[in-house]
């Protein structure tokens, strides 16, 4: 009677081996195909491969560099500053990069005609053109996000 019940754990302890043989074949084989699709045998060389991978890196880094220069930043708010004319004609874009670096346009409508401007923006702040209120509060707003 005990080597009955000896031969029932037997059993199922074979059922499990092979479950788990089973599985280490499965991830093995996965492992297998996903390194031939990077290493073909057609390349050869597989230094060559690495060197061409690492190549690709560098140039991601480089990218990465480069598009801090790039306009991610733009706000653009509607006013009206005189109290002559009716709605909100007026506006202003503020167009920054990463670095808070860019341009803020302002368009200003009146009844007599509409004049547009372009303000230089440093590091967030005003370059050599003083910003109105309404400028000088979107530039910041911009420059926060």
């Amino acid at each position: 009677m005990y080597l009955q019940g000896l031969g029932l754990w037997v059993i199922a302890l074979g059922i499990v081996d092979i479950i788990i043989f089973v599985f280490l074949i499965m991830v093995v084989w996965r492992d297998h195909l996903f390194l031939r699709r990077f290493f073909s045998k057609d390349a050869g060389d597989y230094k060559k491969t690495l060197e061409s991978l690492l190549l690709k890196t560098e140039e991601l880094d480089g990218f990465k560099e480069e598009s801090s220069r790039f306009i991610s930043k733009v706000l653009l708010k509607r006013y009206n500053p005189y109290n002559d004319t009716g709605g909100d004609q007026s506006f202003s874009v503020v167009f920054l990069d990463k670095e808070n670096n860019g341009v803020v346009l302002t368009s200003l409508h009146s009844r007599s005609g509409t004049r547009v401007f372009a303000k230089p923006v440093k590091t967030g702040k005003e370059d050599n053109f003083r910003f109105s209120a309404e400028e000088e509060q979107l530039v910041s707003q911009t420059a926060k996000i």
